[in-house]
C-alpha cells in the first residue's frame, strides 16, 4: 500500500512538472558585447524582478531564461565598469525571444555602483569596497590579493615562502585562524596543522586568473564555517582569458646591490574543442634571493588550468587542477639587542640555516545548472599538501650547545564536497529567496615536531596522525519585505569529528595526548538591510561563529563537545553620494569564548581564555575625475582579554599580544582608457602591545609604494617602487625570550623581521 502512494504521489509530481512546462513555455536568451570591441562579457548580472531571481553571462556572454509566462518583463543588466541597462521585453506562448545586447564601458566606474539594486551584493559594505578596489588596484601577487581586503594587513618572516601572518578587526590571524579562505570553494585553510591552526598559505594562487573576490567580515554569512570569525574571503577565478600573455619581471634592491627577484608567467588561452568546451593554462616561476644579508633562494613554481563545458543553456560543469612547490632560506626573527650592538645588521641573521619546502595540488570539480527560479551547485575537491618548516626563535635558550632549532612537518590528504540549492519563491506579497547547502571535509594528517639544530634530528617532540571530519548544512532565508527592507535569517549547524593517534612512547617526559573526541555548535545569523534609495543603505548583522582548535588539543578534554563559539554584531552604513563618493561606516563587535590553542612551535597547548574586540570601519572611495580615484580605510579597535564570554575585562595582563589597534590604508590611482594606470599607496599601522602587560611593544610604521602599468594592444610595461621612501620598519614582530651565544641568561624582548627597504621591480609582457 505504501509503495503504491508513492507510486501516485510521483506521478502526481510528473504530471504537475508537465502541466507547468507546457503552461510557460517562453523563453529569453541573449549574448552581451562589448560596444567598442564587440568581445563577449562575461559575468554579467542579468535579472528579472518578477521572478526574483539573477544569473551571470558565461563565458561567451551568453544568459538565458526559460519556462516564462507569457507577458512583458523588465530585465536588469548590471556590470561594475559599465552603463546600466533596462530592457523592456515582450513574449507570447511558445516564443523564444533571441536578444543582442551591447554595453558601454564607463570611465566613470563609481556611477555603475546603485545600492539599492544591486542584488548580489550582501549588507556588508567591505563587499562593495573590496569590488571598487578589485578593478582599481595593482594585483601582481597573493600578497597583493589580500591586501584587497579593506582594513587588513599582512607579515611576512620566513623567506617569503611561508604562509603571511595576517591581521584584522583586532585580530593577530596567526597565519590564517580567524580568516577564513576560498579559491573557487576549495578551502585554503588547513585545521590541526603542523606550524599552527588554520594555516593558510596562498601562494599557490596566480592573480592574474583571478576575476572577483567575495568579502565578508564577522561571522555573518551562512555558507561560511570554521575560521571565518574574522572574515571570510572567496577568490573566483576566471572562466576563461582575454588574452595568451608572456610576461617577466625583475626585482632590483639598491642596498644589496643585485638582482633579487625574477619572475616568468604565462597565460595560454587553449584552443577552443568546440563551441561549448573552453580552456586555459597558467604557469608561474619565481626565483627571488630577497634583500637580506644571506639570499633567501626563494624558489617558487605554479601551475594552474581550468576547463569549462556548457553543457547546454542552463548547466556548466568546471574542471580546475593546479599546484605550486616552493622552497627556501631565512633569516628569521632577529632580537632588537642584537642589533643596536651592532651583533648583526637590521639583514643579518642569527641562526641562518632556517628555511623549508612546501608543496600543493588541488583538483576541483564544479556542476552548476540555474533554470527559472531554482539554481544548483555541487563540488567535490581534493588536495595533497606537504610541509617542512626550520626555524629558531629562541636561538640558544633551551640547548646552549647545539640550539634550539625545530623542524615541523604537516603532509596530508584533504577531500571535500560542497552543495548548494537556491530557489526564488512567493511568501505571501513578498518575493523571497531561500537557499540550503551542505558541506563535508575530511583531513588525513602527519604530524611532526623535531629538535633539529642546523637543520640535523636530534629528537621528536611530538608525532601524531590525526583524522579530523567536519560536516555543515545551513540554511538562508532572504526576506523582501518591500523595494527597500529586507532581512536575511540564517542558521548553520557544524560537526566535528578528532581522532588523534600519538606515535611517540610514553616516559616521563612525554604524556600520551591519543584520543577522540566530538565537537558540533549551532550557529544563527542575521541580516537586516534598510535601502533607503540606489544611494543610501544602512544594516545591522548579528551572528555566531567558530574556529575550532587544534584537534590534538580537543582530544585531551574529551567532555567539551562544542566548538569555541564567537558571537558579535554589527551596525553601519554605506552611501554613495554625487555620484562619485562612496563611504561606509560600521560599528562592531565580537566575543570570544574560552580557547584552547595548540601552539605548534613548542608543541604544547596553551589557555588563551575568553576575549573581547569592538571597534570601528570608515571607508572612503571619491573619483575626482573620470580618470582620478582617491581611496582610504581606517580601522580602529579595542581588544581585551574579559574573564567569561560576554564577561568583564581581565584587571591584569588583559590586553591582546600584537592585535593592531589602529590602522589605515589608501592612495590616489589614475586610470587613463588610453591603457595608462599609475597609483601611490600607503600602509600604517600604529604601535600595539606585544604582550598582555603592554611592557614590549610592537612599532608601528608607515609605508609609501607606486606603481604604473601601460598596456597597448600587445605590449604591458610594468614599474613597481616599494618602499618609496625607505623607511626603517618591522614586518612582523614578536614578543620573545631568547639567548645569544655568548650571553649567560635569556632576555625577553621584541624580536622582528625587517620590512622591505627601497626596491625596484619592472615587468615586460607580451599580449598575443
Amino acid at each position: 500500500m505504501k509503495k503504491l502512494i508513492q507510486k501516485h504521489l510521483l506521478l502526481f509530481l510528473l504530471l504537475f512538472i508537465c502541466i507547468k512546462m507546457q503552461a510557460q513555455t517562453a523563453s529569453i536568451s541573449g549574448i552581451i558585447k562589448d560596444k567598442e570591441t564587440s568581445l563577449a562579457i562575461e559575468d554579467v548580472v542579468v535579472s528579472i524582478e518578477k521572478i526574483n531571481n539573477h544569473m551571470h553571462t558565461d563565458a561567451a556572454g551568453k544568459f538565458s531564461y526559460s519556462s516564462l509566462a507569457a507577458g512583458t518583463y523588465e530585465i536588469d543588466i548590471n556590470k561594475f565598469g559599465y552603463e546600466k541597462q533596462v530592457i523592456s521585453v515582450t513574449v507570447v506562448d511558445n516564443e523564444n525571444k533571441q536578444l543582442d545586447i551591447t554595453f558601454v564601458f564607463s570611465a566613470k566606474t563609481l556611477n555603475t555602483i546603485d545600492i539599492e539594486t544591486d542584488r548580489p551584493i550582501s549588507a556588508a559594505s567591505s563587499k562593495y569596497l573590496s569590488r571598487i578596489d578589485f578593478e582599481n588596484r595593482p594585483k601582481n601577487s597573493a600578497q597583493d590579493m589580500l591586501r584587497l581586503v579593506p582594513g587588513l594587513f599582512i607579515a611576512q618572516h620566513a623567506g617569503g615562502g611561508k604562509a603571511e601572518q595576517i591581521f584584522i578587526r583586532g585580530f593577530d590571524c596567526d597565519h590564517g585562524t580567524d580568516v577564513a579562505t576560498f579559491v573557487d570553494g576549495i578551502p585554503v585553510n588547513m585545521p590541526s596543522h603542523g606550524h599552527g591552526q588554520g594555516y593558510m598559505d596562498l601562494h599557490f594562487l596566480i592573480p592574474e586568473v583571478v576575476k572577483s573576490m567575495d568579502v565578508f567580515k564577522g561571522p555573518y554569512a551562512p555558507q561560511y564555517g570554521n575560521f571565518s570569525t574574522g572574515a571570510a574571503i572567496d577568490f573566483n577565478t576566471a572562466d576563461t582569458l582575454e588574452n595568451n600573455l608572456v610576461q617577466l619581471e625583475s626585482g632590483y634592491v639598491p642596498a644589496a646591490s643585485a638582482i633579487t627577484a625574477k619572475r616568468g608567467l604565462f597565460l595560454l588561452q587553449l584552443p577552443d574543442i568546440n563551441s561549448k568546451i573552453t580552456s586555459y593554462a597558467a604557469a608561474d616561476i619565481i626565483n627571488n634571493r630577497g634583500y637580506f644579508k644571506q639570499s633567501q633562494n626563494l624558489n617558487r613554481a605554479s601551475f594552474f588550468s581550468k576547463t569549462v563545458v556548457k553543457m547546454n543553456d542552463h548547466s556548466t560543469v568546471k574542471f580546475t587542477a593546479g599546484g605550486f612547490g616552493s622552497s627556501w632560506d631565512a633569516s628569521g626573527q632577529v632580537p632588537e639587542r642584537a642589533v643596536k650592538a651592532g651583533v648583526i645588521s637590521r639583514f643579518g641573521g642569527i641562526d641562518n640555516s632556517e628555511g623549508g619546502t612546501t608543496q600543493r595540488n588541488n583538483f576541483n570539480l564544479t556542476y552548476h545548472t540555474q533554470v527559472k527560479d531554482s539554481e544548483f551547485e555541487t563540488q567535490v575537491y581534493t588536495s595533497t599538501y606537504r610541509f617542512k618548516l626550520f626555524s629558531n626563535f629562541t636561538f640558544y635558550a633551551d640547548d646552549s650547545i647545539n640550539g634550539d632549532m625545530i623542524e615541523q612537518d604537516d603532509n596530508r590528504t584533504v577531500r571535500g564536497i560542497n552543495s548548494h540549492y537556491t530557489v526564488a519563491h512567493k511568501l505571501g506579497s513578498m518575493n523571497n529567496k531561500f537557499k540550503i547547502g551542505a558541506s563535508f571535509r575530511a583531513d588525513d594528517i602527519e604530524n611532526q615536531l623535531w629538535h633539529a639544530p642546523k637543520r640535523i634530528r636530534l629528537s621528536p617532540r611530538a608525532s601524531a596522525n590525526v583524522h579530523e571530519r567536519s560536516s555543515g548544512i545551513y540554511a538562508n532565508e532572504v526576506f523582501r519585505f518591500n523595494d527597500h527592507f529586507r532581512a536575511e535569517l540564517g542558521l548553520r549547524y557544524d560537526y566535528f569529528t578528532f581522532d588523534v593517534d600519538d606515535l611517540l612512547p610514553t616516559d616521563s617526559a612525554h604524556a600520551n595526548y591519543s584520543g577522540y573526541n566530538y565537537q558540533v555548535l549551532m550557529s544563527p545569523k542575521l541580516n537586516l538591510i534598510y535601502s533607503a534609495n540606489s544611494h543610501f543603505q544602512v544594516f545591522l548583522n548579528a551572528g555566531s561563529g567558530y574556529h575550532s582548535n587544534d584537534a590534538r588539543s580537543v582530544v585531551q578534554d574529551s567532555r567539551n563537545h562544542q566548538l569555541p563559539r564567537s558571537v558579535g554584531a554589527e551596525v553601519g552604513a554605506i552611501a554613495h553620494a554625487g555620484n562619485r563618493l562612496i563611504a561606509s561606516c560600521a560599528l562592531w563587535w565580537l566575543d570570544l569564548s574560552n580557547e584552547l590553542v595548540y601552539v605548534g612551535d613548542d608543541g604544547t597547548t596553551e589557555d588563551k581564555g575568553s576575549s573581547r574586540r569592538s571597534g570601528v570601519d570608515l571607508s572612503a572611495r571619491l573619483q575626482i575625475t573620470p580618470w582620478l580615484f582617491v581611496d582610504s580605510d581606517l580601522n580602529i579597535s579595542k581588544n581585551v582579554f574579559t574573564d567569561t564570554l560576554f564577561g568583564v575585562q581581565e584587571k591584569t595582563n588583559f590586553l591582546v599580544p600584537l592585535a593592531p589597534t589602529t590602522t589605515s590604508t589608501g592612495g590616489l590611482t589614475v586610470k587613463f582608457k588610453q591603457g595608462f594606470e599609475a597609483g601611490i599607496r600607503y600602509r600604517y599601522i600604529a604601535d600595539r602591545p606585544a604582550n598582555e602587560t603592554n611592557t614590549v611593544v610592537a612599532h608601528g610604521y608607515n609605508v609609501v609604494d607606486l606603481s604604473a602599468n601601460y598596456r597597448s594592444k600587445h605590449i604591458k610595461i610594468g614599474l613597481v617602487l616599494e618602499n618609496l621612501l625607505n623607511t626603517e620598519w618591522n614586518e612582523a614582530q614578536f614578543a620573545t625570550e631568547s639567548r645569544l651565544p655568548f650571553e649567560s641568561q635569556s632576555v625577553d624582548e621584541i624580536h622582528f623581521t625587517p620590512g622591505t627597504p627601497f626596491s625596484a621591480k619592472i615587468m615586460l609582457g607580451y599580449t598575443f
